[in-house]
């Protein structure tokens, strides 16, 4: 076998693997309920942990367990349609010159894009400046570093084919 067949049917396996995880992960995702964040900076006490971003650390454990209040949802339709997919959503909005941050489950479309959510519009009198859809436990909290560790797993692929380019 030349070098070029054997660099293509490299490359192709490694993609198909790549694809062949990804696909796995996602049903692996779809059995078990998506677990999120769910909270308002604008909700007294929780300006402290829930604001651009969170802080775990702080979240008053007491006064959490005194109130019966649980931070971490899970998320589950009650829908159950095969079109419809549970996300973490993080926004913030500007609402009467008041930035606020709210983290909570969202249902969208299976279809739609996870960058759809910076193109809908938010409520009248209410301005959105950032808005983030995600698919893993609890990603609406802080940077978890998910999709980082995504994009080192193609630099692989990515070399290779690169390389099979020259």
């Amino acid at each position: 076998m030349s070098a070029v067949p054997m660099k293509a049917l490299l490359a192709g396996v490694f993609l198909l693997a790549n694809a062949w995880h990804i696909t796995a992960a996602n049903e692996q995702r779809e059995k078990q309920h998506l677990q999120c964040w769910h909270c308002s900076s604008d909700t007294i006490g929780a300006e402290d942990f829930c604001d651009v971003t969170f802080q775990e650390d702080n979240i008053p454990t007491d006064l959490i367990k005194e109130r019966n209040i649980n931070l971490l949802r899970s998320c589950n339709s009650t829908i159950n349609s095969d079109h419809e997919r549970a996300v973490c959503r993080k926004t913030v909005e500007e609402n009467n010159g008041k930035l606020i941050t709210k983290r909570f489950c969202y249902y969208t479309n299976k279809s739609d894009p996870v960058e759809l959510c910076n193109i809908t519009s938010p409520e009248k009198n209410v301005r959105r400046i950032f808005c983030q859809d995600c698919l893993t436990d609890r990603c609406n909290g802080a940077f978890t570093g998910a999709y980082m560790l995504e994009i080192m797993l193609l630099l692989p692929i990515l070399a290779l084919i690169h390389q099979l380019a020259i």
